[in-house]
């Protein structure tokens, strides 16, 4: 059984839908059925989305995520917790808990390092744990993986270099989406110092605070309009600029229109950000982009991945992992998800949600204005 909290929200519904149309078999194949728990605070809207969503192949579930014991009830006897419920900064590692608890592994599609501290003071339980298992973290960490093994295989084997051969990354991601209101919850907490730091890049090993400014009225390649670019280095930007050893990474949220950016410097509660997002979209299309540029000895690559539903692409990430804690792909213990997944099957695991082009052809982008020297023309 794959318990989802959440699970009929604009996460968890889809998480629901996919994890249900696939499942492992004891010979390694994929069963077209597993069992799928379907668990939120309105039990009639989750017996309604099993129905109408699932064919009645579900169990429907009234659980409150604050509440410990409907929460130990609804993880007995699951094998995977998937949580898609939020705000994680309220949550934090209560579902964790009470699926360990239960014997069962966990999967988060939010989770951070916020969240990641304090299960970590007690272990798993012998469980295996995958947090930050969505689109952002999880997906902004996957990609620059995929993208530095691509530029390692291009480069000779005899060539002097030293790890991550001088490499810089730059990240643009957003667009015009709608924002549930434990995605704004969670936005307008970015900016603790325990997310990330605002306006801040990282050079040569270590954070560098107000490096970078945000960009208003820029054309990026795969964004359809002008859009502003806002830097903002997250706790997992840092640990991948660690890991893969990046001489330089700069990362940027993307919106497109300021109303939002506006808003979120006014918001009193999630329910004001909501509101300033369903205007930014009113009569508009909605997209998502993800771009990533790795420059280095090899050149310049670039991947671009884009959506029309940010949610389903979190979705789908969040499923993936729960497929691969299934299989044993994960070992025992608390992991990011973008250090444990493999990219490359991850990324064909999106296509049918997202659009991924992979490029040598896109010239480096380059929103840092140059800096001049007093008295230099």
């Amino acid at each position: 059984m794959i318990g989802v909290l959440g699970g009929y929200g604009a996460v968890g519904g889809t998480a629901a839908r996919l994890l249900a149309g696939r499942g492992p078999r004891a010979d390694g194949g994929e069963a077209d059925h597993p069992g799928v728990r379907v668990g939120g605070r309105d039990g009639a809207a989750a017996r309604r989305f099993v129905d109408a969503e699932l064919g009645g192949h579900g169990e429907a579930w009234q659980v409150d995520a604050l509440d410990a014991a409907e929460l130990a009830r609804f993880c007995a006897g699951c094998r995977v917790v998937v949580n898609c419920a939020g705000p994680s900064y309220l949550l934090r590692d209560r579902v964790a808990r009470a699926a360990f608890a239960a014997g069962a592994d966990y999967v988060d599609a939010a989770g951070d390092a916020a969240a990641f501290a304090q299960p970590a003071g007690t272990g798993t339980q012998g469980r295996t744990a995958v947090l930050s298992a969505g689109m952002l973290p999880g997906l902004t960490g996957l990609v620059p993986r995929h993208l530095a093994g691509l530029a390692s295989a291009a480069l000779t084997p005899n060539a002097e270099h030293g790890r991550g051969c001088g490499l810089r990354l730059d990240v643009y991601t957003g667009g015009l989406d709608r924002l549930t209101p434990a995605a704004a919850g969670d936005f307008l907490l970015a900016g603790q110092e325990e997310r990330g730091a605002a306006l801040a890049a990282w050079r040569d090993g270590a954070r560098v605070a107000r490096a970078l400014t945000p960009v208003h009225d820029v054309q990026l390649p795969y964004f359809p309009g002008p859009v502003t670019a806002y830097p903002y280095l997250s706790a997992e930007a840092e640990r991948v600029a660690v890991e893969l050893g990046l001489a330089q990474a700069r990362w940027y949220n993307v919106i497109a229109g300021d109303g939002v950016l506006a808003a979120a410097s006014t918001a009193g509660q999630a329910a004001d950000l909501t509101r300033a997002a369903e205007l930014e979209l009113a009569g508009r299309t909605p997209y998502y982009v993800l771009l990533f540029q790795l420059s280095g000895p090899h050149g310049t690559r670039t991947l671009a991945l884009r959506t029309r539903d940010s949610y389903a692409l979190t979705a789908a990430v969040a499923a993936h992992a729960a497929m691969a804690v299934l299989r044993g792909d994960v070992a025992a213990g608390l992991h990011h998800a973008d250090a444990v997944l493999d990219p490359a099957r991850v990324l064909a695991d999106l296509e049918p949600v997202a659009k991924i082009e992979i490029t040598d052809a896109v010239a480096p982008i380059d929103l840092v204005a140059p800096v001049f020297e007093e008295g230099a023309l």
